[in-house]
This record gives structure tokens, sequence and C-alpha cells, in this order.
């Protein structure tokens, strides 16, 4: 009867976010026609992610040899949590989704070259356990060696390796954080005393900022793969800790007074703010990040960029 309830409740959230994702997506087809190719895809996609995060909470199918002290302690030093661990993936339940997000792919500018990611995946010249172990730990020089090995895109099986491993990585940092306790318990409130500008998480960095109104303004990064939420770093670069300077702000387009970019001239990197009522929900991350994009075409005519992904470990073994 409890499983039976659970699973009502996931259902009744799960449509809430379907139905904001699909309002999101008329609005951004309506106002950037040039989008709905885009956006067209990310439908597949996230609806596909939406039923694998389904899955998942069933089972988390992760084996994580990692206690609420040691977890603490690795935060306290200021190193991401699932960042040079041993981690152990049961993909039998995953294997379908990612076959599944490499013919989305395939139905888009991938093409061809995720069909045949997607037909290597199924022979098992990629052991898809072991690719998103290596995805949730942030390994990107192994998953793309393997890539290079087996003569696909690097950034293609990095891609469709985030696709499926972002729901796990989600629903895996909220069960760490909540079990540490005390004010953790609520999954979406912002991890205490990081003050990084990458995710205590996973290490990754964050897709945009949130400033929350009606709550004395408080803003929120959002990790780009893991969905987690920590306090903005105030009049510091998130990229280059640098101190004393405040980041230069920019509005991209006027008639969108609610988004605007914060730049560093120090490192070149930029970060986009947003305005919004509630934290937004992990499975609409990318939606707001889509939506946002014209404050990327903003920062890259200007000179800016986002960083390569920050590296805390030497390379890894092959996956």
């Amino acid at each position: 009867m409890l499983s039976s309830l659970l699973e009502m409740t996931y259902t009744k959230d799960l449509s809430k976010s379907l139905n904001l994702g699909e309002q999101r997506w008329d609005e951004l087809s309506t106002r950037y026609p040039d989008l709905c190719p885009a956006i067209e895809m990310q439908r597949r996609v996230v609806r596909r992610s939406v039923g694998l995060g389904f899955v998942i909470d069933q089972k988390l199918p992760v084996t994580f040899d990692l206690d609420s002290p040691a977890v603490a302690a690795k935060l306290e030093r200021k190193i991401p949590i699932l960042i040079d661990e041993t981690i152990s993936v049961d993909s039998n339940d995953i294997t379908p989704f990612v076959l599944g997000f490499c013919e989305d792919l395939a139905s888009g500018e991938a093409g061809s070259s995720a069909g045949r990611l997607g037909t290597i995946l199924e022979q098992g010249q990629i052991h898809v356990g072991s690719l998103l172990a290596a995805s949730l730990g942030r390994q990107q020089e192994a998953i793309q060696t393997k890539a290079h090995h087996v003569g696909v895109a690097p950034d293609l099986l990095w891609l469709v390796a985030e696709l499926a491993a972002g729901p796990v990585a989600n629903r895996l940092q909220q069960k760490l954080l909540a079990e540490l306790g005390g004010k953790h318990e609520t999954p979406d409130l912002p991890i205490w005393d990081w003050n990084q500008g990458f995710c205590a998480a996973c290490g990754s960095w964050p897709t945009f900022c949130e400033r929350i109104l009606g709550q004395q303004e408080d803003s929120l990064l959002r990790c780009s793969f893991c969905g987690a939420a920590w306090a903005n770093i105030p009049a510091e670069c998130i990229y280059c800790d640098t101190t004393g300077t405040s980041p230069v702000k920019a509005a991209s387009d006027p008639e969108q007074s609610s988004q605007y970019l914060e730049l560093c001239r120090q490192c070149g990197g930029y970060l986009k703010c947003i305005d919004v009522k509630n934290p937004t929900p992990f499975e609409l991350l990318a939606i707001e990040d889509l939506g946002t994009y014209q404050l990327d075409l903003g920062a890259v005519k200007q000179g800016y960029s986002r960083p390569q992904m920050r590296k805390f470990v030497p390379p890894p073994s092959t996956i």
C-alpha cells in the first residue's frame, strides 16, 4: 500500500512537472521560432529522462561506499562527494533508456553517428554500467579515451552518458545529503557552508544562478549535471575565485529584465542569472537553460565563455 501511495504521489508530481515543461516549451516556440527544432528534440529527451527518473526512484541502481561522516569530511575539505570514489552502477534497467537517448539524438543533427553509437552500446562494446559510473565521477578523459577506442565522437558519448547518469546523480546526491540530517533533510535546500563555484556533490559548474524572489532575494547556483543547489558566492567570480572585485552585470535582452549575465574580466567566464518564484525542478533545468540561450549568445559575442570542467584527480583507468 505504501509503495502504491508513493507511486501515485510521484506520478502526480511528474505530471505537474511535464505540464510546466510543455507550457515553457510553448512559450519558447512562440518567442524564438528558430528554437523549434531544438525544442522538439529536447521534448523527446526530457520525457525519456523523466521516465528514467521514475525507474530510478523504485530502486537507486548505485553502490556507493561512503558513509555520512566521510561525506561530511569531504565537504569540509572542499572536495565534491562523487569525485575520486568507487561507484558501481547496475545498468540492467537503465540500458534501454541509454539506447533510447541514442535514438532520440539520431532523429536530429547527430543522425547516423548517434545511431552507430546505439549499435555499439547494444553490442556491448562499451559497458553501460562502467560508462555511467565514469559519468557520475565526472571522468571525462576516461570517456573520451573509450570513445576514440571504439571510433565514436567523444562529445556524443559524453552527452549520452550525461543524459542517462544525470537523473541517477540527482537522486544520489539527494540521498547522501539527506542522510547528513539536520537542516538538509529537505533536498531542495542549498548545501551548507559551501563557498565554491563548483557543485559540492559532483564538481560540475552551475548551469545558471537563480534569484528566488520573495525570499529576501536569495540566490542559488544550480548544478548543470545533478541539479544540486547551493548559495551563490557574492562579489566573486565562481570560476577563478577572484576576491575584492564584483563581476560585471550585463543584460542581454532588454525584453527579459529577469535574465542577465555576470561577466568576469579576469578569466573571461560568464554566469547566466535568472529571477524565479521557486527553485526550478531538476527535470526542467534543461528547459530553462535552453530558454536563456540569448544570454549565451550575448556572452559569446562579447568574448566570454564557460570554462572546461574542473579537474580534481589524475586521469583514471579506461572504461
